[in-house]
């Protein structure tokens, strides 16, 4: 089997190129997404057995202001990876997000109906409905990933360990740690499951996750100070977009969704943000 990651340096994909053999990693000059005209013929001259689409434009600022480049990378080029697998019987893992719901509901199902309230969101999901198109696909549904690069969980213990104050908005999502996302969905890729699962972390406000990262890192809590709105954004945020993750509960038989199992594999040495 020839197994496809794009996206393979960014936070999942470098988790994800751990846990497969016979791995082509991709980087732009490999398949440049941003150029979709050129991605079946890039995949045409690879000829992968299984595609793992890691790669997004996940800054949903950016997507809001460059909206031609969100649409080449989260739209149109699934779609050129979507023609070329069904035309060569491919297998397709594609990853998308909490952000195609409007957030007023929350715990959100496999099934829950889309609605996005920006354009990142949007882009994702038209990527979605090209990847599903495909006979053997697999869209996963992931929220708030975290790991090695700037992110909220960072963000956090980098400010109260420097003694300053952090405002956050108590919104909802579902955090998960990319290493812990990575090895949940080569658990369910390797089940062979086909359609489309939420794999995440547990429903969180923003605030209390905060407060237990400050916990668990030892960290005075009492700098975390409660904000009615996102500050500085461009695009809007959905207020609750957790994802319910029951199906791959009964899955997968290991904690990759606990907030102690994540914030466990945070790393904080050598933090430069």
């Amino acid at each position: 089997m020839k197994v496809l990651i794009t996206g393979s340096s960014g936070q999942l994909g470098s988790e994800m190129v751990r846990l497969f053999s016979d791995i082509i990693p991709s980087d732009r000059k490999m398949i440049n997404l941003e150029n979709p005209l050129k991605v079946y013929d890039d995949l045409d001259r690879i000829k992968p057995t299984l595609i793992i689409n890691c790669a997004a434009m996940t800054d949903v600022d950016a997507c809001q202001t460059n909206m031609e480049k969100a649409y080449n990378i989260n739209s149109a080029s699934p779609l050129s990876i979507a023609r070329y697998a069904i035309k060569n019987n491919v297998r397709v893992i594609h990853f998308s997000t909490d952000f195609v719901f409007n957030g007023e509901g929350g715990n959100y199902t496999e099934d829950s109906i889309p609605d996005p309230i920006n354009y990142y969101g949007m882009s994702k999901l038209m990527g979605d409905m090209a990847i599903e198109a495909i006979p053997n696909h697999l869209v996963i549904r992931t929220s708030g990933v975290y790991g090695t690069k700037k992110n909220f969980p960072l963000v956090v213990y980098q400010r109260l360990r420097d003694g300053k104050d952090i405002k956050v908005i108590d919104s909802y999502y579902s955090p998960i740690h990319a290493k812990n996302l990575a090895k949940a969905s080569s658990d369910v890729i390797k089940s062979n499951l086909t359609g489309r699962i939420n794999i995440s972390g547990e429903r969180i406000s923003r605030k209390n996750f905060a407060i237990q990262i400050a916990e668990f890192f030892k960290l005075d809590p009492s700098k975390i100070l409660e904000s009615s709105e996102f500050s500085g954004q461009v695009a809007r945020r959905p207020k609750d977009s957790s994802l319910k993750i029951d199906e791959a509960r009964s899955i997968i038989k290991w904690d990759f969704y606990s907030v102690k199992s994540n914030l466990s594999l945070l790393d904080v040495k050598n933090l430069h943000l």
